[in-house]
C-alpha cells in the first residue's frame, strides 16, 4: 500500500470510528495517531464530504463517492503485486537451478535475462529450492566425539581464559 493509500485508509478509519460515536481521543489512541490528525480529518470530511482532498486517486473505483466505508473496503485486504515473470520463465528458473545446483540467483537472472535477482529467489523459494550453496563440512565421527570429550574432561575446572592464553603462547 503506498503512502496515499495509507493516508486515505487512516482517514476512512477515523471517519468510520467517529460515525460509530467514538471520541477524538479514543480514535487517536486506537489508530496510534495524533489527536490533531483526527481533528483535521474530521474537519476536512465535514467541510467537503469526501476523504480524497488531493484529487490524485480518482481513477480508482470507489474514490469518487468519498464514502469512508468504501475506502476501507478497497484497502482492507492485501492485494498481491502482479507477477513479474510468466509461467514459462518460472519453469526456466526452476530448471536452471536444478541443472546447476551450485548456481546463484544472480547468475540465473543474468542467464535468463530477467530484471531482478529477488524475483529468482522468490520463485526458487516457492518451488522449495534452497538458493544458497550449502557449506560442505566434514562429518564428525565417533572418534572425533571421543577426542572432544577427553579434551573437555582433561580440563574440567580450569579457567578457560588461561587455557586459551597458554595455547596461544605455547
Amino acid at each position: 500500500m503506498n503512502r496515499t493509500q495509507q493516508h486515505l485508509t487512516t482517514r476512512g478509519q477515523i471517519i468510520a470510528l467517529r460515525e460509530e460515536g467514538l471520541t477524538v481521543r479514543a480514535i487517536a489512541d486506537r489508530l496510534a495517531v495524533c489527536t490533531s490528525t483526527v481533528e483535521r480529518s474530521i474537519r476536512k470530511y465535514a467541510e467537503t464530504g469526501i476523504l480524497n482532498d488531493l484529487g490524485i486517486v480518482n481513477d480508482i473505483p470507489g474514490y469518487d463517492t468519498g464514502d469512508p466505508k468504501t475506502i476501507l473496503f478497497l484497502f482492507s485486504e492485501r492485494r498481491p503485486r502482479p507477477r513479474l515473470t510468466t509461467g514459462d520463465e518460472d519453469a526456466a528458473i526452476i530448471a536452471a537451478a536444478r541443472n546447476n545446483p551450485f548456481s546463484n540467483p544472480v547468475a540465473i537472472r543474468e542467464a535468463l535475462h530477467l530484471d531482478r535477482a529477488q524475483t529468482v529467489r522468490s520463485r526458487l523459494e516457492e518451488a522449495g529450492i534452497q538458493h544458497r550453496v550449502p557449506v560442505i563440512k566434514e562429518r564428525l565421527t565417533d572418534q572425533h566425539r571421543t577426542g572432544h570429550l577427553q579434551f573437555a574432561q582433561q580440563y574440567v575446572g580450569e579457567d578457560p581464559l588461561v587455557l586459551v592464553a597458554s595455547s596461544l603462547h605455547g
